[in-house]
C-alpha cells in the first residue's frame, strides 16, 4: 500500500573520511535530479521516487555515443560540462571511485547488451569499459532469441539490486528494431544511527493530499540538524557510521505538496541545508514502502532532449553513422523504510533502436481535444466532441 505522497526529496550521500569532495559532476547530477523530478511531479501527483544517479549514469553511456545537436540536447538536460570527454571523465571516476570505496552502503554497476555482428565502434566499447560496463551480445531481430534476451537482461537487474526491481523491461520494451540496452543498477541498504524503537510504533493518521490514510508510525526522540521557517520544516535523519543521511522536507501546511515540488530546487536546498542545527526532536515518521516504474521519454523531451528520441538523432560516436535512436528511457525503483534503517533500489535501462526510415512524430493528447467520427461514404459527421476531463 502506498502510504503518503513523496516528501523525501534526495538519499544525500554524507562525507566520509575520505579526502573526496563534491566535484562539478555532483553538483551538475544533483540539479539534474531536482529538475527531473519537478518535472515528473508535474503530471504524476501520487508518489514519486527516483534514483538521479542511476538515471544519469544510464544516460551518461548514450551521450558518449551522441554527437552535434543531439549532443547538445542531452548535455544540456543532463547538466554536462561542454567537453564531452571532460564529462566523460568525471562521471566515470565519480562511478569508479563509489566502487573502490568499501563502505558495503551502496552498490551501483553499469552494463550494456549489444546486437550481435552490429556495426558498433571499438572506440565507444573502449568509453563503456570506462564505466567498467559489462558488455554483452544478444539477437534481438529473432523473437524467441530477443525474448531470451530480456529475462537475461532482467536477471542482471535483479541480480544487482538485491531482487527489489523484478521486470525492468516488460515484453513490449524490445522490437526487432532493437540494438543497443545500456543499463545501470543501483542498491542501497542501511540501518539508522539511532533505531526507532519497535514497542513505539503505532497506528496514526496520515492526512495526504486527497484523502486520509491510516499508517504506522515510528517514534523516536533524539537530537538531529533541522531547521524550519515559514516555508518548510526539514530534518536530517543520519544513517549509521555517518555514511549516508535521509533528509525529510515537510512543507507548511498552507503549501500543496505537488506545487512545493515544482519549486524546490537544489539550489535552495543547499541553502537551507547550511542553516540546520543540532535540536531535540520528538520524531514521528511513519513506516512506508514504495515500488515505482517510469518511462521517462516525455518528460526528458519535456525538459528539452529531444532530437536523441526521433530520427533526427545523431549517435555517430557509436557506429560511425546515423542510424541509431533512443527508443525509451526505462527506470524502476523500490525503496523500504522501518525501524531498522533503509533499503532502496532503482535500475535504468536506455533502450537504444535502430530507424526505420521513416519520420516519427511526437504528439501527446495530454490537455484538452476536439474529436469527431466522419462516415466515408458521402463525408457526414456522425458524432462530434470535446474531450476535457479524464
Amino acid at each position: 500500500m502506498k502510504y503518503i505522497p513523496f516528501i523525501i526529496l534526495s538519499l544525500v550521500i554524507a562525507k566520509t573520511s575520505s579526502s573526496q569532495s563534491k566535484t562539478n559532476i555532483v553538483n551538475n547530477n544533483n540539479e539534474f535530479a531536482f529538475e527531473l523530478f519537478a518535472e515528473i511531479c508535474k503530471t504524476d501527483t501520487t508518489n514519486v521516487f527516483i534514483s538521479p544517479i542511476s538515471i544519469s549514469s544510464a544516460l551518461s553511456m548514450a551521450y558518449d555515443g551522441a554527437k552535434g545537436k543531439t549532443a547538445k540536447e542531452m548535455r544540456k538536460v543532463l547538466r554536462f560540462t561542454k567537453n564531452q570527454d571532460l564529462s566523460h571523465k568525471e562521471i566515470t571516476e565519480l562511478l569508479n571511485y563509489y566502487c573502490n570505496v568499501k563502505q558495503g552502503l551502496f552498490k551501483i554497476v553499469n552494463a550494456a547488451v549489444a546486437q550481435e555482428k552490429y556495426h558498433f565502434l571499438d572506440s565507444y566499447f573502449a568509453l563503456l569499459k570506462d564505466y567498467k560496463a559489462e558488455i554483452k551480445s544478444a539477437d534481438f531481430k529473432d523473437a524467441v532469441n530477443r525474448e531470451e534476451a530480456r529475462k537475461q537482461i532482467n536477471k542482471w537487474v535483479m541480480d544487482n539490486t538485491n531482487n527489489k526491481i523484478e521486470e525492468l523491461l516488460d515484453q513490449n520494451s524490445l522490437d526487432e528494431l532493437t540494438r543497443l540496452v545500456l543499463l545501470n543498477a543501483i542498491h542501497f541498504k542501511a540501518d539508522w544511527a539511532h533505531e526507532f524503537p519497535a514497542d513505539k510504533t503505532r497506528q496514526m493518521m496520515f492526512y495526504g493530499t486527497y484523502r486520509q490514510y491510516i499508517a504506522y508510525f515510528m517514534n523516536i526522540r533524539e537530537k538531529y540538524n533541522y531547521f524550519a521557517n515559514e516555508k518548510l520544516e526539514i530534518i536530517e535523519i543520519p544513517y549509521k557510521d555517518s555514511l549516508a543521511s535521509m533528509f525529510i522536507i515537510l512543507p507548511s501546511d498552507s503549501t500543496n505538496i505537488n506545487d512545493f515540488c515544482q519549486t524546490f530546487n537544489y539550489e535552495e536546498f543547499c541553502l537551507i541545508e547550511k542553516q540546520m542545527k543540532k535540536a531535540k526532536v520528538d520524531l514521528q515518521m511513519p513506516k512506508f514502502k514504495i515500488e515505482e516504474k517510469y518511462k521517462l521519454k516525455e518528460a526528458l523531451m519535456s525538459m528539452g532532449m529531444i532530437s536523441a528520441f526521433t530520427t533526427s538523432a545523431n549517435f555517430n560516436n557509436m557506429t560511425g553513422r546515423s542510424d541509431l535512436m533512443i527508443d525509451d528511457v526505462i527506470h524502476q525503483s523500490f525503496i523500504e523504510v522501518d525501524e531498522k534503517g533503509t533499503e532502496a533500489a532503482a535500475a535504468t535501462a536506455v533502450v537504444v533502436r535502430q530507424k526505420n526510415g521513416e519520420e516519427v512524430i511526437y504528439l501527446n493528447l495530454n490537455k484538452p481535444f476536439v474529436f469527431l467520427i466522419k462516415e466515408h461514404f458521402k463525408g457526414s459527421v456522425l458524432f462530434l466532441g470535446k474531450f476535457n476531463n479524464p
